[in-house]
């Protein structure tokens, strides 16, 4: 399947390579988007997922909602700054029909340009009405994470929370660190087959021992295990390990849903020895470690908000904010990472 994709992305959708960072480029003046981005990221992401690639949905809905929204922007000849708009309704609405979170949706947009903007309004608009669209039109589910309870909102819950964003932000950092060996890799293994190839190899290696399928893919599984019971600690380092080995390696998707499940896993882990239920544990871990790798912590919060309870707002801004602040200056959509 990796394979496929990148013979894909070099003989039929080459202008459209660059992922989340051409995003960002055009929306910063470089440059239309393809049109061939769309479809190519869906049908390379889907490829991934057939051949339980651990990586993610997000990056392909943002790029689908970007190019999209390009490819409409220059149908009406819209202004440079209509444009951009335009473009952060397009992110806004991809993530918030993946994850079914409108607030979060339209959060991200500006998170990820790096921009505070009048546009969120607008954005706000579009996440809710792709969500709305999603959920009543196309009927596309989405799963529940919602506490049976609501969070306890006393003093020692902020003090776990905090505790938990520290650790968040040192897995954050362990997982940047190993992406910085982007260029050690393609140096080894300048043609994008091979280095595919011996990419595969190395995952299926990683999934071989018994239970290793619920490594891969999403991890669905693994958000839904960290909800019930304490998980292992090694869980959402192999967790991490195999998405950046996906990702390294050249295999195309997102890194959010993943992430999410390394992060739940995480704080199950962690739920076993601090005075949190474990599901109240898992679900702060699971936005606390994406807030640090990605730099987003205010998404991370409405996602908190929107995925769990809307009280989990609260101690999720402590775990997040210090994640966010205690890893290193770049991130996952920092365009000077490597």
């Amino acid at each position: 399947m990796g394979l496929l994709s990148v013979w894909l992305y070099r003989n039929w959708a080459r202008t459209a390579d660059g992922g989340m960072r051409r995003v960002q480029e055009s929306f910063e003046g470089g440059g239309p988007l393809a049109g061939s981005t769309a479809p190519a990221i869906i049908v390379t992401t889907l490829l991934s997922h057939l051949g339980g690639a651990s990586v993610g949905r997000e990056g392909t809905a943002v790029q689908m909602g970007a190019g999209l929204a390009d490819a409409a922007s220059l149908r009406i000849s819209a202004a440079p700054q209509m444009r951009q708009t335009l473009l952060l309704c397009g992110i806004a609405a991809g993530f918030s029909a993946v994850f079914g979170t409108p607030l979060a949706g339209a959060v991200f947009a500006l998170e990820f340009m790096r921009r505070a903007s009048w546009a969120f309004i607008p954005c706000l608009g579009a996440s809710w009405a792709s969500d709305f669209i999603a959920r009543k039109a196309l009927f596309a589910p989405h799963e529940d994470y919602r506490l049976p309870f609501a969070p306890d909102l006393g003093a020692e819950t902020f003090l776990w929370a905090a505790a938990i964003g520290v650790i968040a932000s040192l897995a954050a950092a362990f997982y940047l660190q190993i992406l910085r060996l982007r260029g050690r890799i393609e140096t080894a293994f300048p043609d994008p087959y091979l280095r595919v190839a011996v990419g595969g190899v190395f995952v299926v290696l990683l999934l071989l021992p018994e239970g290793g399928r619920n490594f891969s893919g999403l991890g669905l599984q693994l958000i839904d295990a960290s909800f019930l019971t304490a998980l292992p600690l090694p869980v959402f380092l192999l967790k991490l390990v195999i998405t950046a080995a996906c990702v390294l390696f050249g295999f195309r998707g997102g890194e959010v849903t993943p992430l999410l499940a390394a992060g739940a896993a995480l704080g199950s882990a962690l739920g076993a020895w601090i005075g949190l239920p474990v599901a109240q544990s898992a679900a702060l871990g699971m936005v606390a470690l994406f807030a640090g790798a990605g730099k987003v912590p205010l998404t991370c919060v409405a996602l908190a908000a929107e995925l769990f309870h809307p009280l989990m707002a609260l101690p999720a801004l402590a775990a997040c904010v210090i994640s966010a602040f205690l890893t290193r200056p770049d991130g996952l959509y920092h365009r000077k990472r490597d």
